[in-house]
């Protein structure tokens, strides 16, 4: 009978430079505290169980005051009629499919309203029980911002090209017609206003052009010393060579200081706004430009006797395409004059604002850095 040897297998042992380190990995935890969307968690009975940083930041209510109450009573949202989602029924009674989107007005901690896309994911037993839901909140104000200036983009150009257009085309056709025999005069006149339509085409694009180029920062400031009495004197007096029916009246101070700027971008600016003002102003009234400095920066005042602008529009008024609205209608124009002065005068390093109260006119300030001593 042979005697039975015992073998030992030896591991050989692996080094630790050729140890496979494990990496960290993203936990589930994690990527909700990580999105950008808000996330909100729900169980049975509809009581918040996760409540993330994005919509703390939402919502202003803080994750430790409301987790365990009930969805209804933090997350508030109204619909397109004023009413709130939760305000009779739950939106998770009615969901035919586990995935639901809703859109609303999400009030805040602080009362504020913010557009939200709320998606609802749902998980309910076999007989329709609810086990519970995932809700992302997603705040769409840029997105509606961005179909506004959509919106209101087509309805310039429905109006604003379209009448030149319209007057070219039947002036065109009128000359163009074998029918008819037309004096000289006759077709001068109409070649003259289609020439004016043309000029006034090629303004408007030209200014959405130059819109555009602002707005993407390509366009270069050619800096020098500027004296800003002489150059708002210049174009005061230009403008008042073609409107009889205002006074323009400026004041600077005698020490005022001289300041860096782009000669052509700051008469751009001075125009936009000294027009704006006898646009507003009624017959027989003044506009007054005024300057003074504090410290180290200069501020420029266009003043008006109009008719004010509506309480909260004083910021929109400098949008894109945004025109002031009044019991006469909305303010003919592009609505980009005073967009582009916030550009230029924010390219120079500077602000611009209005005060204005209805009846009493308005007040647009801007202001310039003063020119550092060499």
């Amino acid at each position: 009978m042979c005697a039975q040897r015992k073998v030992e297998v030896s591991t050989p042992s692996v080094p630790k430079a050729a140890q496979v380190r494990q990496r960290p990995r993203l936990r589930a935890v994690d990527a909700v505290s990580l999105s950008a969307d808000g996330i909100l968690g729900l169980n049975s009975d509809r009581r918040i169980q996760v409540f993330n940083p994005a919509l703390e930041q939402l919502t202003g209510f803080k994750r430790k005051d409301v987790v365990g109450k009930e969805c209804r009573n933090v997350l508030r949202v109204i619909d397109s009629h004023g009413d709130l989602l939760c305000g009779n029924e739950c939106p998770l009674d009615h969901t035919e499919s586990s995935r639901v989107k809703m859109e609303g007005e999400l009030i805040g901690a602080h009362g504020k309203g913010v557009p939200v896309e709320l998606h609802y994911a749902v998980k309910c037993t076999p007989t329709g029980e609810l086990l519970g839901a995932v809700v992302n909140v997603r705040e769409v104000t840029g997105v509606q911002q961005d179909s506004s200036v959509r919106s209101t983009l087509l309805a310039l150009v429905s109006h604003e090209l379209q009448t030149p257009i319209s007057i070219i085309k039947a002036y065109a056709s009128t000359l163009a017609r074998a029918d008819a025999s037309w004096s000289e005069a006759i077709v001068r006149e109409k070649l003259n206003a289609i020439e004016e339509e043309s000029d006034r085409l090629s303004r408007l694009v030209s200014r959405l052009l130059y819109t555009s180029r602002l707005e993407a920062n390509s366009i270069t400031l050619n800096l020098m010393l500027l004296d800003l009495p002489l150059e708002t004197q210049r174009v005061a007096r230009r403008l008042a060579e073609t409107d009889k029916d205002h006074e323009i009246l400026v004041s600077f101070p005698a020490d005022f200081p001289p300041v860096t700027g782009d000669p052509e971008k700051i008469d751009e600016v001075l125009t936009n706004l000294i027009e704006n003002a006898l646009k507003f102003s009624p017959e027989g009234g003044s506009v007054t430009i005024e300057g003074t400095f504090i410290d180290s920066e200069v501020h420029i005042t266009v003043g008006d006797q109009g008719i004010g602008i509506p309480e909260g529009e004083e910021e929109r008024i400098f949008e894109r395409f945004y025109r002031v609205t009044n019991s006469g209608g909305t303010t003919p124009g592009t609505g980009l004059g005073l967009h582009i002065c916030r550009l230029l005068i924010n390219a120079h390093g500077g602000r611009v604002w209005v005060e204005s109260h209805p009846s009493t006119g308005s007040r647009f300030t801007f202001t310039l850095p003063v020119a550092s001593e060499a």
